[in-house]
């Protein structure tokens, strides 16, 4: 089995929506309309990148993607990133794709002179936590009535 991992393109837009799809956090999936227009944002070139999306490819079929934001923050010293999803298809798991995939986030942070790099879950500490991440902190949420 072959593990590609890439920054993701315009064409990779319908097998990533299906894999945004199987990312639940207690709130209804994505609309179709909806991510178009997160993709489509997430895409675009800025010369100070915040939104690095990669995709994973088994066998040349895309059946994972990270999606991280790289940032300045007011109490630490430099650049920061933090995970804010990846997702394994579940019939890809186990095959080593999610270790690739952060394996490039990191060393994109490191080309980029990334100091830190955070994740928040709720279901899987133990993948952060057997790749060298620590607990520091809770993670809050709170959804908004926008009605």
């Amino acid at each position: 089995m072959s593990i590609t991992i890439r920054r993701a393109k315009s064409e990779d837009g319908n097998s990533v929506f299906a894999l945004a799809r199987q990312f639940t956090t207690g709130r209804e999936p994505i609309g179709r309309d909806e991510f178009l227009v997160a993709y489509d944002n997430v895409l675009r070139h800025r010369d100070q990148e915040t939104n690095v999306l990669f995709v994973a490819e088994l066998d040349g079929v895309v059946v994972a993607y990270s999606l991280m934001t790289v940032s300045r923050l007011l109490h630490a010293p430099g650049l920061t990133a933090h995970l804010q999803e990846i997702v394994v298809d579940e019939a890809a798991r186990g095959h080593g794709v999610g270790d690739r995939l952060m394996q490039a986030n990191e060393h994109y942070c490191m080309g980029r002179g990334v100091r830190q790099l955070s994740a928040s879950t709720a279901r899987i500490g133990s993948f952060y936590n057997h790749r060298g991440f620590e607990p520091v902190g809770e993670h809050y949420r709170k959804i908004l009535d926008l009605s």
